[in-house]
């Protein structure tokens, strides 16, 4: 660890919670090598690691670096291959270096579809480390919003559910509207965003830009000052619980719509009733359902890149037990075709492009669901003509989706 490292320093103003306030301190090189001496727990060691890990995984200078090294190096072995020796040694010097090539080259391809998709938001999650304790996995310069305070602050909310029996950290981003004097009495609504799977509470907050775009839209008059609550999507790590309370195992529903709704009630000033939700990818999937099987709870969902039907693999293992049932009431697709006889706020963010929520792969039905949805009254979409999954298509419209929910939701 360098003498001069900056790190994050956590504090906790009320119980059960923790401020990541950006504050940051400098330890120096005598008390770094006192440190270092102490005798450490392993997730102490790993976070020593975690810190010395300058560069983000999903930073542009990571990008850069492999990308200049995928087409540098194969001009370097070439430029060089004539001088090497001959015989065994430098036959096997040449198989080496070409190896080496294609490892960058398939580094690089990885880094970038990660940069994309954002499966992995930092080293740690990557490597399968999950750290306990009031932290949140956040890279690049360390802080999800400014520290000048411009568009509000981040805490995290350490929640022990009494349902779920799962005990997870959650993001809470709140504008800094809340902070103000004579907002002190005032109850905030509550948009909950849900990550795609697997995911990060941070890295959806990035890959939304959630801090920069609910700034503008509530600057400019189109949504009141809200909350954001964004959990981690499953509760059984690497399993793909698709936010299912399945029988015998996780209850991941119960974590997001009781579990997490009732810990930022009790520690924060929100609003109990009409609750938005915003979700990408897997995270659209739960958010149409938590909007559809707890309509008493949520008032309003936005899908965006989203499939809506309950999907099981090799990642799900058997989330159902069997039940045709249990399935179906599981599936938004399902629901609106079979319950819905009421009007219901619910926006589906699509593209053309998307083989993964349009059509194309077997789980692909967003074509499906807004052709079940038409004629509905609350239905909106939003169908793009281009663009394939990946954040990028969607990133123009997050504010749009912000605005709906202001009409409808009541932010």
């Amino acid at each position: 660890m360098h003498a001069s490292e900056t790190v994050f320093a956590q504090f906790t103003p009320e119980p059960g919670i923790a401020c990541s306030a950006g504050v940051h301190f400098q330890r120096n090189l005598d008390e770094t090598h006192s440190a270092c001496r102490e005798r450490r727990s392993p997730g102490e060691r790993r976070e020593i690691v975690s810190r010395a890990i300058h560069v983000s995984l999903t930073g542009a200078p990571l990008m850069m670096a492999l990308l200049t090294a995928a087409v540098t190096l194969p001009i370097a072995v070439a430029l060089a291959w004539r001088r090497l020796p001959g015989r065994a040694g430098g036959t096997v010097l040449r198989i080496g270096m070409i190896l080496g090539c294609q490892a960058v080259a398939i580094l690089a391809a990885g880094i970038a579809l990660n940069r994309a998709f954002l499966f992995y938001d930092s080293w740690d999650e990557l490597l399968g480390h999950h750290s306990t304790g009031a932290q949140v996995a956040v890279a690049d310069a360390g802080q999800l919003v400014p520290p000048d305070g411009s568009q509000g602050r981040i805490q995290i909310l350490t929640v022990r559910g009494k349902v779920s029996g799962a005990t997870e950290q959650v993001l809470v981003w709140v504008p800094p509207q809340y902070d103000a004097a004579t907002e002190a009495k005032t109850r905030f609504p509550v948009m909950m965003a849900l990550p795609g799977q697997p995911g990060t509470p941070a890295g959806i907050f990035k890959t939304l830009n959630l801090g920069s775009n609910a700034m503008q839209a509530i600057n400019s008059g189109q949504v009141r000052p809200f909350i954001a609550v964004i959990p981690p999507l499953s509760i059984a790590q690497p399993r793909d619980t698709e936010c299912t309370d399945i029988p015998r195992g996780p209850q991941a529903d119960s974590w997001l719509a009781t579990d997490v709704k009732e810990a930022v009630i009790r520690h924060f000033r929100v609003t109990s009733e009409r609750w938005s939700t915003i979700g990408w990818s897997t995270g659209a999937f739960c958010s149409s359902k938590m909007l559809l099987r707890h309509p008493t709870s949520f008032v309003a969902a936005v899908s965006i890149g989203g499939y809506f039907s309950a999907e099981q693999d090799h990642t799900t293992g058997n989330l159902f037990n069997g039940s045709r049932v249990l399935r179906n009431q599981n599936s938004p697709l399902w629901l609106i075709k079979h319950t819905l006889s009421y009007p219901v706020h619910l926006l589906i963010i699509t593209s053309k492009g998307d083989r993964e929520s349009w059509n194309g792969v077997h789980y692909a039905d967003a074509k499906k669901a807004i052709a079940a949805a038409s004629g509905i009254p609350g239905v909106g979409t939003i169908v793009l003509p281009s663009g394939g999954h990946n954040f990028s298509t969607y990133a123009p419209t997050v504010v749009p989706a912000l605005e709906w929910l202001g009409k409808n939701a009541g932010l």
